[in-house]
């Protein structure tokens, strides 16, 4: 069985098939001509076969040390390529990061975050991924993705998180309503409407986020209509179908066809958090958080 030559050796004989000389090559390598003789004959005697021919006029390849020249030249190369692709990996400065979102980062921190890191980071891929907040915390312990913007408040060891945002509730009213002629409503004048809130499957945390926040204060809900995303919620608002409540990172978006009003008496806030697995965190992740850290301390 062929022993695996040391690559000094294999960088000497490359060194003395390109000159052909082993005064030159010895140069070229500082080292004495007779031990670079030498490592040529180890390289051999290792392979089994020759690959120099040695005449008192010229060096020249056998076919072997021809093959051997054409396939093992570019090693170093390749070597050099692989130490500079794994530092880059290991900066992460490349690489891919898997970055679940739901309804209320969608609108403005997702976004800016990620436009922020890809300018940073440009080689990274980001895989983006609509996923609602329960639905992220189990893509996080599988490992299915790196990072999730959900929302708060979320606990746990296994976990890291940074609070992105901190929004009050406001309320959603289609143009028109009589409690949008109001600077401000209360949650009793929001229950005495018919609701539109998203869909159980779909917006399950927020969903039950709202209802509780108005039993407490002692008001049931009638939720007339549902909606799977934040875009068809605003539209049944719109047409008169009813009223909701968001977190105010809406007002930045506010289309043309609903009012926003803040609701008085109500104190409950809704969180958006980063939140990633501390056990596999990776440098692109951590580059990541780092960019998301300078953007939300940039915003407050």
């Amino acid at each position: 069985m062929t022993q695996t030559p040391n690559s000094r050796d294999v960088e000497a004989f490359n060194i003395v098939a390109v000159e052909l000389s082993f005064r030159r090559a010895a140069e070229r390598l500082a080292m004495d001509q007779s031990a670079l003789s030498r490592r040529i004959r180890q390289l051999e005697e290792t392979l089994g076969y020759q690959l120099i021919r040695r005449t008192t006029r010229e060096v020249s390849l056998t076919s072997a040390g021809e093959i051997f020249h054409e396939r093992t030249r570019l090693i170093p190369t390749e070597i050099a390529r692989a130490v500079h692709a794994a530092r880059i990996a290991a900066e992460g400065k490349q690489g891919q990061l898997r970055i679940g979102y739901m309804s209320f980062a969608a609108i403005e921190w997702m976004p800016q975050i990620v436009a922020a890191f890809t300018r940073e980071y440009p080689d990274i891929d980001l895989e983006l991924r609509y996923i609602r907040t329960q639905g992220q915390k189990i893509e996080l312990a599988r490992n299915s993705i790196d990072l999730g913007f959900m929302l708060g408040p979320f606990q746990h060891p296994q976990f890291e998180t940074i609070r992105v945002e901190d929004a009050p509730l406001v309320a959603i009213l289609p143009v028109g309503h009589r409690l949008a002629t109001r600077t401000e409503v209360l949650l009793a004048d929001l229950a005495s409407y018919p609701m539109v809130l998203g869909s159980a499957g779909e917006w399950e945390f927020f969903r039950t986020f709202v209802l509780d926040v108005f039993a407490q204060s002692g008001h049931q809900v009638a939720v007339r209509y549902e909606a799977s995303n934040a875009m068809g919620i605003l539209g049944l608002v719109a047409s008169g179908l009813g009223v909701s409540v968001y977190s105010r990172s809406i007002e930045r978006f506010q289309p043309r066809s609903i009012m926003i009003r803040p609701i008085a008496d109500c104190a409950a806030r809704i969180e958006t958090l980063l939140v990633w697995n501390r056990a596999y965190k990776n440098p692109a992740l951590m580059n990541f958080v780092t960019v998301a850290r300078r953007v939300i301390a940039a915003e407050q």
